[in-house]
This record gives C-alpha cells, structure tokens and sequence, in this order.
C-alpha cells in the first residue's frame, strides 16, 4: 500500500506543478515588479460599451480583450533575476513548444517574441515576450521583462491594433 501511495505521489506531483505557471517563483521574490490581470477582469473591461467610444484604436483594444485569459508581466533590474528570468524563459519557451515569431538584437537588448499555434493560423492561444538589455536609466545594470498573454488570441486584431499605434506614432 505504501508503494502505491509513493507511486501515485510521483505521478500526480509533476502534473500539478505543470499546470501552473512557469513564473509564479517570480511573484513573491524581491526585486521584482508584476502585473497579473485575470480573465475576471477582461470579463469586466469587455462589458464597457465600445460603441460610445470614438477612437477607433479603443475600440480595437476592447474586440482584442474579449477572449483573453490572462496578462502576466514581471520586470526587475536586477542581474541575477534578470540571469534567472531569461532561464525561466527559455524553460517555458521549450517545455511549451512555442514558436519563434521574431528577436531583435540592439546594442546590449535582446527581445524574443514566441507563440503558441492553434489549428487555425490566424488565432494563438500564447504570446510570450523576454525583453533583457542595458539601460541608461538603470545606470548600467541589467533588466529583464516577461510578458505572458494567454487566450484566444487573433493575430489579425493584433496587427491591426499595431498598425494603429505606428501610424498615430508617426502623425505625432
């Protein structure tokens, strides 16, 4: 009987520590910032009438929101946070097979942008975003970024939603 109970612990073990996510370490260590906003609050935000809105790019935000799950963000300026938090990345990136949308590499930045595919190409059910670099209001130090979106995902509102902030950028 004691095997069967040490046997079941080894099985169900891995399986409740996979279901949650692979940044939670991350929320109670000092020296670093997050966001997390839930489902609940998408919920929320979607019952607000976009009609009354007059900026298409509003509007555009509110249709985006309807299907997603939740937005994680943690930041820290920290070199050994920001060291564990690139791993922790790159862990996440492998262990959920995500697919590599774009990197870009600046002076001393890195950002990687990953998804998770659907069936149907124009939907993800995953965006992660690492973003690590040097900056100067750091003084030097290192800082890392990681975004976590998870939902439905329709990668043409997405565009289209960045169109709108590039094109209002370059009117300004």
């Amino acid at each position: 009987m004691k095997k069967l109970i040490v046997l079941l612990a080894f099985i169900v073990t891995p399986m409740a520590t996979s279901a949650q996510s692979f940044f939670d370490s991350l929320e109670n260590t000092d020296g670093v910032d997050m966001v997390l906003v839930t489902k609940d609050m998408f919920e929320i935000l979607s019952k607000f009438n976009p009609k009354k809105l007059q900026d298409s790019k509003e509007i555009k935000v509110f249709e985006m929101i309807n299907d997603l799950k939740e937005f994680r963000m943690f930041s820290s300026d920290n070199k050994d946070i920001a060291n564990k938090m690139e791993e922790m990345a790159n862990t996440a990136i492998n262990k959920n097979k995500l697919t590599e949308l774009m990197r870009i590499k600046e002076d001393d930045s890195r950002v990687k942008i990953y998804v998770k595919a659907t069936k149907n190409k124009d939907y993800v059910s995953e965006v992660l975003m690492f973003i690590k670099g040097v900056n100067k209001q750091t003084n030097g130090m290192a800082e890392a970024m990681i975004v976590s979106l998870t939902g439905t995902i329709d990668i043409n509102k997405m565009s289209d939603l960045a169109d709108t902030f590039i094109n209002n950028e370059k009117s300004n």
